[in-house]
């Protein structure tokens, strides 16, 4: 679940060592599955229930928009869902292209695991396999994902696999001038970094 007590701003993370991440594996009955026709309601309900999306509704717009406008990418070869023992879909994320900088790059996109599954390594799983999907594909150079203070857990997650903050001078919103970007960023990523000093205090 995000957490929205903070003040939000978005936040980007890079790596460009993409041949070195950690492999961890699903907890034992749990499965990877590539979409299909339909699973948009599953991560849309997914989604909602991380607190991304208010309602539904809002979610499977957004998830066609996402991914069903550009025609060159296929969900079923870049989205996962994970499957619990029962057959119900408990976490998803995606291995998709995006504009940064100007340059259409390969990112991971809309992670998300519920609730009823955090703490399992369930996250990690993801990452683990979505990486070995960038490898498979042939992709080379600089792999991104969009964040946000709110989700300042997962930043951890991808500290450990990797992925730096991005801290350059260069805005990558079309809406947000340069200096604007990097007072933003810089507050950003400070408040970041006071709730995870926080938590290794509370521990």
């Amino acid at each position: 679940m995000i957490d929205k007590s903070l003040s939000y701003c978005p936040l980007i993370m890079t790596k460009t060592d993409t041949k070195e991440y950690p492999r961890y594996a699903l907890p034992e009955g749990y499965a990877f599955r590539f979409y299909r026709a339909g699973d948009e309601k599953d991560w849309a309900a997914l989604e909602c229930s991380v607190g991304q999306f208010e309602t539904a509704a809002a979610a499977l717009a957004c998830f066609s928009r996402e991914f069903f406008e550009d025609q060159r990418l296929r969900p079923e070869d870049r989205m996962l869902f994970v499957i619990d023992p029962a057959g119900k879909a408990v976490a998803t994320a995606a291995l998709w292209d995006g504009d940064f900088l100007g340059q259409l790059l390969p990112r991971l996109h809309w992670v998300a695991v519920s609730d009823e599954c955090a703490g399992k390594g369930i996250a990690k799983a993801m990452l683990s396999r979505l990486l070995d999907l960038y490898n498979a594909l042939g992709y080379e150079g600089l792999l991104y994902l969009c964040t946000g203070t709110w989700n300042y857990p997962a930043i951890g997650i991808y500290k450990k696999f990797g992925f730096l903050p991005y801290l350059g001078t260069r805005s990558p919103y079309k809406d947000l001038s340069d200096e604007a970007f990097e007072r933003q960023n810089a507050a950003g990523w400070a408040a970041v970094e006071k709730m995870h000093a926080q938590y290794k205090n509370n521990k």
